[in-house]
């Protein structure tokens, strides 16, 4: 064949090769992951629960599919984080604690996978691990470490420290519209890490919200919790009355009801202000041409115990502290209310089976897709398993198992976490704010031993 026939038939399949391509990155789709910061399953407005005023959240619910039983393999910054970029419980990746730690070597997060597949990545916000964001896939990173002060905040930009001027989420909005303004300069898709620091505690231990926000919540019916006081915390570990989810909770004053309210109302009036900037952020979403082809995740790190049985912080294993709110809209997805039970790490092997990519074997969390098509999933889980085995805020090693009805918890000593030193059972249906442990009632004995052996097997398999 002559050489120039060589060339053409070449630079042809070139050509062919690039427009095949290119034609995948015009159709992939773009993702948006918000992570928020302390915010628990019912702060919200949407649904069922009326505490928080939060329109961009309503909005999100109105027209996606909200997760009414979401929940987090360890309820605290770091570890969560890193369950979530990875799809793996922390045993596994290596984050078990709060704090400049470390991935095992050899984690692969879902910004390296998207990335790898021709994506443009970008972290705005709160990141909480040791590794650099770039080394984990993130080509744009705007961020800030750990927690802080929610105004004239130190943060990161393409790895040198500056001062930001003003309000912390102000500040993540319009780094993350700089980052989707950049991704338009290429036909490539886009994924966004969106992490707002509220409606964490700054460093002072305050919700530094303004006298205009709170101001909204004036006339707004606030209650103290079911479980509030909870005072003697009969059937549940006595390290607790003097441990420091009590002890934090009485140096607030939660134990007077008229301070546990007006600090409800702040905690509920920071999430506004954490609402309000992400709706400044997803307005710039939905004036981008690939608006319609773009997915919204929204999900928490962990809950909050504000007074929940005169507790505040997190870690242990109740309901307001594992629980979060979990929205996802995008192409396909019809509005409504799922009740599967799932976990953060449920979010990278979701996005893998949106991109048509094949999953790692490797990943623990499963799938959503098929929840969010509304169709029925040979994937839905039976239980879900919470693990904190590093003692952390004040808390001992535990492990839990909640099923749809029942909640097992072992507790563990705090050198030894093969050596069981209480255990819990509550029937979650009779008892949703889990103030009756029924491990000493013989009717549930057999229940016990079924769900003790499952919790074991999980401890083994991760």
């Amino acid at each position: 064949m002559p050489f120039y026939n060589l060339v053409f038939l070449y630079l042809t399949l070139a050509t062919l090769q690039y427009t095949e391509a290119q034609a995948i990155r015009d159709s992939a789709p773009n993702f948006v992951i918000i992570y928020s910061d302390d915010q628990r399953y019912d702060a919200l407005g949407c649904r069922t629960y009326n505490t928080a005023i939060t329109p961009t959240l309503d909005s999100l619910c109105a027209s996606g599919m909200y997760f009414e039983n979401a929940f987090v393999t360890l309820s605290i910054c770091s570890p969560s984080r890193a369950a979530l970029l990875t799809g793996r419980y922390g045993s596994a990746n290596g984050v078990t604690t709060f704090g400049k730690v470390h991935l095992n070597q050899g984690e692969r997060t879902f910004a390296q996978l998207l990335k790898a597949l021709g994506y443009q990545t970008g972290l705005v916000g709160k990141w909480h691990l040791a590794d650099d964001p770039k080394s984990l896939g993130f080509d744009f990173a705007r961020y800030f470490f750990s927690n802080g002060p929610w105004y004239n905040r130190t943060v990161i930009e393409e790895g040198k420290e500056n001062i930001t001027e003003g309000f912390i989420e102000d500040y993540n909005a319009k780094k993350a519209i700089e980052f989707l303004e950049k991704s338009q300069s290429t036909k490539a898709p886009y994924l966004l890490f969106y992490c707002p620091q509220l409606p964490h505690l700054d460093n002072q231990f305050n919700w530094d919200v303004t006298n205009a926000t709170l101001a909204r919540y004036n006339d707004r019916k606030v209650s103290v919790p079911k479980s509030w006081p909870d005072e003697n915390l009969e059937g549940k570990p006595e390290y607790l009355l003097s441990g420091r989810h009590r002890q934090q909770a009485l140096s607030y004053g939660y134990e007077y009801p008229d301070t546990l309210l007006q600090q409800t109302k702040r905690y509920y009036a920071a999430i506004t202000e954490m609402d309000a900037a992400m709706g400044q952020m997803l307005a710039k979403v939905r004036e981008l041409p690939n608006a319609d082809n773009t997915y919204i995740i929204f999900m928490s790190d962990n809950g909050w115990f504000i007074g929940d049985h005169l507790f505040t912080s997190k870690v242990l294993a109740y309901e307001e502290s594992i629980r979060v709110p979990l929205i996802i809209n995008g192409p396909g997805i019809k509005a409504g209310t799922n009740q599967d039970l799932v976990l953060n790490i449920d979010i990278l092997p979701t996005l893998l089976d949106i991109v048509k990519e094949k999953k790692p074997s490797r990943l623990h969390g499963k799938s959503l897709l098929t929840a969010l098509r509304q169709k029925k999933s040979s994937e839905k889980r039976a239980h879900i398993y919470y693990q904190a085995p590093t003692p952390q805020l004040g808390s001992y090693p535990l492990a839990a198992l909640r099923t749809d009805r029942y909640k097992y918890i072992e507790t563990y000593s705090e050198t030894n976490t093969t050596e069981i030193v209480f255990r819990e059972l509550y029937d979650l249906k009779t008892d949703p704010y889990e103030l009756s442990n029924l491990i000493n009632d013989s009717a549930y004995d057999q229940l016990v031993q079924q769900l003790q052996n499952t919790l074991q097997q999980e401890k083994q398999h991760y």
